[in-house]
């Protein structure tokens, strides 16, 4: 069975959850804006992530897939950007579908920019299939605890047979991005994170036979409080999201916090290092044998404003 941390379904910091005035937006009783790809898919490797990017449509429907992960596993993270998804809603969830056989997902996702174009920027861990009903509620049951959670894999056929990804409501009207099958693109995704963890000192082949994952022996949420909120930010009004991995000794000790990407300015990306070395702590991972090795622990950060 893969691990999914709960973590990725809620913010580690989050004082209030905060929405801008309510948008006119609806949806439009029409067909969905479907758009075909006007690029091939690009693999970029870098320091802390492996992106798979495509472009569809042109003019102003042009918008752009950005699909990213940054350690082993079935989930992602997700980036749009182009004016086709425009909306002024803030902050909100969307209803997301890797079509025609999985179902919609309602997935949170934050209104931004990217490179001077409307963005819609997800806020949380994603994969083709949402959790099933059983596995949703173990999550929220689990929360407060236990930070992992068992998900049932995803067969190869079930990339295969996706042919698009609908993007309903908050939008004006539907988006459709025809990507065609996703599992030629997933499999080099997934080589290139092989590569990413082994830059990474730890033993690729022991982690895929782990006996037990490095675990938190607490709570994370109480690892980033409010007080951290860098004080000008929270001034300025400013959220963020900060994704990291920290590396963890054989001997359960954080040995090193890595920012692996960010929304905002440096203020945030030190308040999350600084106070993760100062209060986390962690059971070691164990190999096949139930000996300790060196490994590693990520998540995300979202600082949010309060109300």
């Amino acid at each position: 069975m893969r691990r999914f941390s709960a973590n990725m379904f809620r913010a580690i910091i989050c004082p209030a959850l905060v929405l801008g005035a309510a948008s006119n937006d609806v949806q439009a009783a029409s067909e969905p804006l479907k758009l075909v790809p006007t690029s091939k898919w690009h693999l970029d490797y870098a320091d802390e992530r492996c992106r798979l990017a495509r472009e569809f449509g042109d003019g102003t429907s042009k918008v752009t897939l950005f699909l990213d992960k940054y350690g082993p596993g079935e989930s992602f993270r997700m980036v749009i950007a182009g004016d086709a998804v425009k909306t002024d809603v803030p902050q909100a969830e969307i209803t997301v579908r890797f079509g025609p056989a999985e179902m919609p997902q309602p997935l949170f996702f934050l209104n931004g920019s990217l490179a001077g174009t409307s963005a819609l920027v997800f806020g949380g861990d994603i994969r083709i299939a949402g959790p099933t009903a059983s596995e949703e509620a173990a999550i929220r049951a689990k929360r407060r605890g236990d930070p992992w959670i068992d998900l049932a894999p995803i067969a190869p056929d079930r990339y295969a047979a996706i042919r698009y990804m609908e993007l309903g409501k908050p939008l004006r009207r539907p988006v459709q991005l025809e990507t065609g099958s996703l599992k030629s693109g997933f499999a080099a995704l997934d080589k290139c994170v092989d590569d990413l963890v082994s830059s990474w000192g730890v033993d690729i082949e022991k982690h895929k036979t782990l006996s037990r994952k490095a675990t938190p022996t607490d709570n994370p949420g109480k690892w980033v409080v409010s007080s951290d909120y860098p004080i000008k930010m929270l001034q300025a009004g400013q959220p963020a999201l900060v994704d990291f991995r920290m590396s963890i000794g054989a001997d359960g000790k954080p040995s090193g916090c890595k920012i692996q990407a960010t929304t905002r300015p440096k203020e945030f990306d030190d308040a999350v290092c600084q106070s993760l070395m100062r209060r986390a702590s962690f059971l070691p991972a164990l190999d096949a044998a139930g000996q300790p090795i060196a490994s590693w622990w990520r998540s995300r950060v979202r600082f949010q404003l309060p109300g």
